[in-house]
Order: C-alpha cells, then sequence, then structure tokens
C-alpha cells in the first residue's frame, strides 16, 4: 500500500447517521493537560521505519514520535527542525548544520552519522514506501559530527520539501534492535500499541525543542464517522478530523466544542486508461485515448451537484492542485458543464451512440461508493456505464497494475510543491527517469516530460513556478484528469484546547496547548 491508497483510507470515511448531543455534568476542572484523546478511523500503518504506506494516518501518527531535518508549518512554509540551518555549497550539495542538543528516546545522541544511516538505510531498501522521495541523492557525506552533506545527482529545488517526509532514526539503535518498536527524537515516545484499539504515546521530558503541554496522547481507533462523531459529544474523544458537513450543526449545539474548517490540500479527480490497447477495451480502440472524449465525459460532469447532494465540504477544483500549493495556476478553469457539447464531441468521435464503460471502486468506503454512485449517475447521460465493486485488494491491485480503465481518487501534495505531479502522476516512460511511480494511467506528452525534467533541476523558483503552470496548462488541455473537488475538513476539538490545526491534516501534539 502507497500513498494514494492510504489516503482514500484516511479521507474516505465518512458515512451518514445521526445522534442528539449529550447534556453532560462534567465540570471545567476536566479541562487539563494530561490527557488528550484523538479519533482515528484506523491503526496506522506501521511504525517508522517499518512503515507499508506513505499516507497521512501513518505519517502524522509517527511524526509525533520522530523528527524531520525541516518541516512544514500550517501553511506549507519550510523551518529549521533537527537541522538549525543550511546552505548550498553548489546547486547539487546540501550543507545542512544540526542541533547538537537533541537525543533519542532511549538516550542516544542524535548526529550526522544518523543522517547518513537513514537516508541510506531507505535509498537501499528498494521496497520502502519512502524511497521514491530519495532517489534523486547520490551520496551523503558526514562532515562533522554536527554537520552534513547531501549530495543530489543533479540539482534539487525541492530537497527540503521531501525531507519534510523523512523521519530520522538511530544508527546505533536499528542496528542493535531485533524489535518493531519505534525510538525517536519526537515530542513523544510509545507507550502501548493495542491493535485494533489504541495508541497511547507518553511525553519525551527530555525532548529538545521544548517540553509539550500535553502529558499523554491517546489515538482511539473508532470506525465509522457517526461512531466517531458519537464519541465526541459523549466525551470519548477530544480530537476529530474530517467531521462530515451533516453532523457540524449537530456537533456545534455542543457548547464546550469549536469546529474549524480548514481548506485541505487533497484534490479529487477523475483518471483516465490513456492507452490506445487497453485491457478494459479488448479487441477495440479504446474510446478514452481520444482528447475528444475525454472532454466530452468532462462537460457531463457537475462537479457542483455532486458536493450539494452528498453534502461534502468542498470546493471545485480545477487542475492537479489546491491553492495551498506550490505551482497552482490561478488561470487555470474547469471545463463547464454542458451535456450539448458532450453529445457533439462523443458524435464527432463516432460515439453519437455511446459506448460501455466500467467505474472501478473500492467496497467498503459508504462515502466513496455514494461518490462513484452520483458520478456514473451523470456520466450515464451520455455514455453506458456502471459501478464495478471490487474488494480493497482487488481494487488496489488493478489500479496499481494500470488496469482501470476510469477510476477516481485523490493525491494529497506532501511535499507542499507542483513539482510531485509531474514526478509522480505525469511523468512518461519516455522520460529518462521513467514512468512516474502513480501515473495509473499511462499518460503520457513529451512537452510535458521535458517540462518534468526542467521543473525538477531548476534551482530559481520563480523559473520553476512559470514552467509548472506551463505544465499543468498542456496536461489540462489534454485531459489527464477529470478535477472534482478540493477537500475542505472540518476539525472539531473543545474550547479549551489552543490549537491551529494544519492544511497538510497533521495532527502534531506539541502545537497543541491548553488554554
Amino acid at each position: 500500500m502507497k500513498k494514494i491508497l492510504g489516503i482514500t483510507v484516511c479521507i474516505l470515511l465518512l458515512c451518514v447517521g445521526f445522534s442528539g448531543c449529550i447534556n453532560q455534568a462534567e465540570e471545567d476542572s476536566e479541562k487539563q493537560s494530561e490527557i488528550l484523546r484523538i479519533g482515528i478511523s484506523e491503526e496506522p500503518y506501521g511504525f517508522f521505519p517499518w512503515i507499508t504506506s506513505y499516507d497521512v494516518g501513518t505519517l502524522g501518527i509517527n511524526f509525533n514520535i520522530f523528527n524531520p531535518l525541516v518541516e512544514f508549518d500550517s501553511s506549507f512554509k519550510l523551518f529549521p527542525k533537527l537541522a538549525k540551518s543550511w546552505n548550498n555549497p553548489d546547486n547539487c550539495t546540501w550543507r545542512f548544520f544540526l542541533r547538537d542538543d537533541v537525543t533519542f528516546h532511549n538516550g542516544y545522541t542524535f548526529t550526522a552519522f544518523d543522517v547518513k544511516y537513514t537516508i541510506e538505510y531507505l535509498k537501499e531498501n528498494t521496497s520502502h514506501v519512502l524511497r521514491d522521495l530519495l532517489t534523486e541523492i547520490q551520496q551523503v557525506e558526514v562532515v562533522d559530527e554536527y554537520t552534513v552533506d547531501i549530495i543530489t545527482y543533479q540539482p534539487l529545488p525541492i530537497l527540503l520539501n521531501k525531507l519534510t517526509n523523512i523521519p530520522m532514526m538511530s544508527q546505533r539503535y536499528q542496528q542493535e534492535t531485533k524489535e518493531k518498536w519505534p525510538i525517536g527524537t519526537g515530542p513523544y515516545k510509545l507507550q502501548e500499541n493495542v491493535s485494533g484499539d489504541h495508541i497511547t504515546l507518553v511525553r519525551f521530558d527530555e525532548y529538545a525543542m521544548g517540553q509539550p503541554d500535553i502529558a499523554t496522547v491517546i489515538f482511539k481507533i473508532i470506525p465509522g464517522s457517526e461512531n466517531q462523531k458519537n464519541a465526541l459529544i459523549a466525551k470519548q474523544i477530544d480530537i476529530l478530523d474530517h467531521v462530515p458537513e451533516m453532523y457540524v450543526h449537530e456537533i456545534l449545539n455542543c457548547s464546550w466544542i469549536t469546529v474549524k474548517k480548514i481548506s485541505s490540500p487533497t484534490v479529487w479527480y477523475l483518471g483516465f486508461d490513456f492507452r490506445v490497447n487497453s485491457s478494459g477495451f479488448p479487441g477495440e480502440k479504446n474510446p478514452l485515448s481520444d482528447i475528444r472524449v475525454r472532454k466530452a465525459l468532462y462537460h457531463a460532469i457537475d462537479v457542483n451537484n455532486i458536493t450539494k447532494i452528498l453534502g461534502l465540504a468542498a470546493e471545485p477544483a480545477s487542475q492537479f492542485l489546491s491553492p495551498l500549493i506550490f505551482g497552482y495556476d490561478p488561470t487555470i478553469k474547469r471545463l463547464p458543464y454542458d451535456l450539448n457539447l458532450s453529445w457533439q464531441l462523443l458524435g464527432e468521435a463516432g460515439y453519437e451512440h455511446g459506448f460501455n464503460l466500467s467505474l472501478d471502486c473500492p467496497e467498503g468506503y459508504i462515502l466513496q461508493t455514494k461518490i462513484s454512485e452520483e458520478i456514473v449517475r451523470q456520466l450515464s447521460q451520455v455514455v453506458n456505464i456502471s459501478i464495478n465493486l471490487l474488494s480493497e485488494n482487488e481494487y488496489y491491485e488493478k489500479l496499481y497494475m494500470g488496469n482501470c480503465t476510469i477510476y477516481f481518487i485523490g493525491w494529497i501534495p506532501a511535499t507542499g510543491d507542483g513539482g510531485e505531479i509531474f514526478d509522480y502522476l505525469l511523468r512518461s516512460e519516455h522520460h529518462p527517469l521513467g514512468r512516474g511511480s502513480y501515473n495509473l494511467g499511462n499518460y503520457s506528452n513529451q512537452t510535458v516530460d521535458n517540462i518534468t525534467t526542467e521543473v525538477s533541476y531548476t534551482m530559481n523558483q520563480k523559473t520553476r513556478m512559470n514552467l509548472m503552470r506551463e505544465g499543468y496548462k498542456i496536461a489540462m488541455d489534454d485531459v489527464a484528469c477529470i478535477p472534482l473537488y478540493i477537500s475542505v475538513c472540518n476539525v472539531a476539538y473543545p474550547k479549551y484546547l489552543e490549537w491551529s490545526p494544519r492544511s497538510d491534516l497533521n495532527t502534531l501534539v506539541e502545537e497543541i496547548t491548553v488554554k
């Protein structure tokens, strides 16, 4: 399981339900910093470095235990973490000056050797889900105990962005341990992990960045959004992310709870199989390989109706990026909802009577199924389309093999930079680095490939921005996807907490204080 699997599982938790606000008689004296309980839908896919998914939920919990060299703030601006500062002796070398006061949870000292070990461990582990972030690194050289050089094959302008997702581990501990128990430098250390029920973290009193306000954090696993909402109202949990819009009014009736709307960088879209010869259309040309057909489907989608009918907290998307991410182009607009134009385009492509199409969807996720059903309903006005429910394993195996003719998926740019869309989603087999890891429909445009190369190696950020916008315009003119919507997350928590929830959806407890 990789990035988009984790994201789909993380975001698509929302189902329907209703319960009244319980009148609690508990006193305000309970508003203390001893225990914070956070509701989650499922346990993380392991603890670093043994994680098997690159998703928000897994990394979010792990980054309470570990620190990266650099970190994003709540609006995707970079700032130092384990690294105090950095510079570029040349365009391919990043020199990091490390903090000299950091210890791991077991007392071992953090040094440049741990940085070298962590990066080399991930690069050498070809199946690790974080390895893709480090493929451009040629070598790591220890300058001294608290100075390290990271050398890339080519200039890499977003190395810092990528390193925000790389937790640092202890070389000494990893080489001597035989158990999969995480030891990091973060503000919390793992105390208990009860599979399927809860994870307990306790404050690390020797944390170099200052002692956190909250002493104990319990991540309580509660499947189903209605159960999560009821647990919040009953004060069984304190924080709940991704509150469905339908529950917001009910939750706000509880005087001790506040709800904040957070614009997320996650963009949901429809992807296609672009190959002329597709397994979904045996013995015939793939209609989706024709740009007129893709435009016809785009014109047949009324995204405002999708969000309205399903009560989604969302904004219409026009491209792969949300406005939060570097590279977003405000001049790119959605194609209008226009069934007449859709039929006209299909007729021009030779499909005036439509064609048969199947939208794959994993079973078990109620909201994802409902959205897929609404997409099918809308597209059935112009083509003969049905929904194909698959088990989760079948769906993701088919998706990763590139055998879904059309699919509904979400992507969060964890690097905070639009360059990763080119690297992961748009780069084709003709690119020197090969096809993008998540180019699941085999999209290919040589001009976009050329821009991808320039975006990857150009250090001037203004030039990179212009290149990205040029590339995105070409990709959207190709209808490389049908962008649907940008998630807006409702985050609920008690009013006695001082907290600004992050746009990257990570809940870093060290940022939460008690009023």
